[in-house]
């Protein structure tokens, strides 16, 4: 009966109850009670009523659907982390901490999942739902929590709500699709992932888009061929520096900087040592009065950033593009050029551009060259880049020796230093932080960097430490001490 009568009153709405006024007749059973006061033939507000009327009638009479049982989730394989680490993670996800704020405890569940991950371990089926949570607000610990969270964690994301979706998929994969019809993101992917596969392949799948592709396009996708270099890229590098888009030419150059060999890393050579010369036992450096034709082919962008002269522009970009072992014609050794008496008029520029060409071919020698030559005296975000490019011991023995004189430089270099700090850095913290005559400037940010960077297998001497001092630096050092403190006890929960 409710069909009908919708059916009629959908009728008069379309057309205006003026031309088709609805009549209801014959309505029986409980919809009467609430239709027949409305009266036979409705007016707009009566149609309106008897509408709603019959679209509840209409809900309530729907038999709701079976709910069908999902197969059970398989047994899991992998062992379970221990009761206590369990325990652990629990109490990090919940951010029941009193003494740690909400992120950092998030933080610290996030190491826990990772040292469990790395270990082979799971956590219990009831801290599921936490971790799915947790992954969806961060995507930088779904890797652990899908590892952690075993076969269950996908069966439960299955079930569960839509902000779970991403664990119920698979890890993101570049698919042939990406290559039609994906985003200048994803084709950039595919390329890449193909040419660390098959690099003929990738760069036939390349040439045979190229006259299709826009130049910031084109340019993303020459970048992604760096995976699988060789020289038998060359010859199609050394014709993309003929292509009229500046983007291309550059991103082919970049290429070309890094084959040992190449024709280019020759050519940028002759003119790096063409700009410079010894005069009266110093460092002569001229810079260029034009950019010609062959150096725009090159890659040299002929218009400098604002503020910056023409001839500096070029000079500091030949520099930065000459490979770094051409400068042996001057001294064998890094430190022995960079030691040497430099002109006043260019040397600036030429020092910059062995910083860049240092930071750009990840030359650590050189890195830790310039680095020890101007310590203190250069750009900090310059020789933030520069101590990425150090190797690992080098870079910790620098910044330990720093830390024993000018605390504020050492402290601006650690977060480029890969965490757990090599044993020099613990040390050294520990040493300045025992030295209650120096313990009262830049400490806060050396806590703070120390609270991820020491090794956890430091909290016994940090202890130590900590109950040696008089109550007020105690206090300076307590949130330290329970970082670390809580770091150790989840290496041991999980060992």
């Amino acid at each position: 009966m409710s069909t009908s009568i919708w059916s009629d009153l959908m009728s008069s709405a379309l057309v205006g109850t003026d031309r088709r006024r609805p009549v209801l007749t014959g309505v029986d059973g409980p919809l009467s009670d609430v239709l027949d006061p409305l009266g036979t033939e409705l007016d707009p507000d009566g149609l309106l009523c008897a509408a709603a009327a019959v679209t509840v009638a209409r809900r309530a009479g729907q038999v709701p659907a079976r709910p069908q049982r999902p197969d059970p989730a398989e047994a899991e394989t992998a062992p379970y982390a221990s009761a206590a680490a369990q325990q652990r993670v629990a109490a990090l996800l919940s951010g029941g901490d009193a003494e740690l704020d909400r992120t950092t405890t998030r933080e610290l569940a996030g190491e826990w999942l990772r040292i469990a991950a790395g270990r082979g371990l799971l956590a219990e089926p009831g801290l599921l739902v936490a971790l799915l949570d947790l992954g969806g607000s961060d995507s930088s610990v779904r890797p652990a929590v899908r590892a952690v969270g075993g076969t269950r964690l996908n069966w439960l994301a299955l079930q569960g709500p839509g902000r779970w979706a991403w664990a119920a998929q698979p890890e993101d994969a570049a698919q042939p699709a990406d290559w039609d019809t994906g985003r200048a993101a994803d084709r950039v992917r595919h390329l890449g992932e193909l040419r660390a596969r098959d690099a003929a392949a990738g760069r036939d799948l390349l040439l045979e888009a190229w006259p299709q592709e826009k130049a910031s396009d084109l340019a993303a996708l020459i970048a992604a061929c760096a995976a699988g270099l060789g020289p038998d890229d060359e010859p199609w590098l050394e014709k993309a520096l003929d292509d009229r888009r500046a983007q291309v030419r550059e991103a082919a150059a970049r290429l070309l900087a890094m084959l040992p060999g190449s024709a280019w890393r020759q050519r940028m050579a002759e003119r790096a040592l063409a700009c410079v010369h010894v005069a009266a036992r110093k460092l002569v450096a001229t810079a260029p009065t034009e950019c010609d034709e062959s150096m725009r082919r090159d890659g040299i962008s002929v218009k400098p950033p604002q503020s910056v002269g023409e001839r500096t522009h070029w000079l500091r970009q030949i520099i930065e593009y000459a490979p770094l072992d051409c400068w042996t014609a001057f001294d064998d050794t890094p430190a022995g050029l960079l030691g040497r008496k430099f002109d006043d008029t260019w040397g600036a520029v030429f020092r910059a551009g062995l910083s860049r060409a240092a930071i750009t071919q990840r030359d650590g020698a050189w890195a830790a060259a310039l680095i020890h030559a101007e310590l203190g005296r250069r750009d900090m975000n310059e020789l933030r880049e520069l101590a990425a490019v150090m190797p690992e011991q080098d870079l910790a023995e620098l910044i330990a020796a720093q830390l024993r004189r000018e605390v504020d430089i050492a402290t601006r270099l650690l977060d480029v230093l890969p965490t757990p700090w090599a044993a020099p850095v613990p040390e050294a913290v520990l040493e300045c932080l025992a030295d209650t005559q120096r313990r009262r400037s830049g400490w806060w940010q050396l806590l703070r960097h120390a609270e991820w960077g020491f090794d956890p297998a430091y909290a016994p001497q940090a202890r130590a430490l900590h109950d040696s001092l008089p109550i007020p630096d105690q206090q300076l050092l307590a949130r330290f001490i329970t970082m670390l403190q809580i770091r150790h006890d989840i290496h041991q929960e999980l060992s």
